[in-house]
């Protein structure tokens, strides 16, 4: 009777993981906002921060907050032509070669997101890309 209760109840457990994990990672429907726990790591340095990203007529708009508030990136992603178009770029990371790389690279994340994945590698370039789900809390 034990190991039956200790298996239903890892079992539901299990369950409750699943649902929160199957749980959408990419804004799906119109004014849908998502925000993760953003990482980028290059050969020589790495950029942290919060990324939200909302969906706003068919157009994901996204942008990149390190930990001081500081903008590091602002971009949009046209879905349907699989297309990033960047807006606002911090001076460190505003070349013209880097811009390409993160155009790429930002519409590669931006598949994986849509089938669930979080992390992407540029094995070329050797930058990885992580995007952890923040679960949103409310403060009372």
């Amino acid at each position: 009777m034990k190991r039956l209760t200790l298996i239903c109840l890892l079992f539901v457990s299990s369950l409750a993981a699943i649902k929160l994990y199957a749980q959408s990672t990419f804004p799906a429907s119109e004014g849908e906002r998502m925000k993760y726990n953003a990482y980028i790591e290059m050969p020589r340095s790495y950029v942290s921060g919060i990324m939200i990203l909302m969906n706003d007529n068919n157009e994901i708009k996204g942008s990149l907050f390190n930990e001081f508030g500081v903008t590091a990136l602002d971009f949009s992603y046209l879905p349907k032509k699989n297309k990033v178009k960047l807006h606002n770029v911090v001076k460190m990371m505003d070349k013209w070669y880097i811009r390409r790389v993160l155009r790429k690279d930002l519409a590669h994340m931006m598949v994986c997101l849509q089938k669930g994945e979080t992390a992407y590698q540029n094995e070329r370039h050797h930058i990885t890309y992580k995007f952890t789900p923040l679960a949103d809390e409310v403060l009372e």
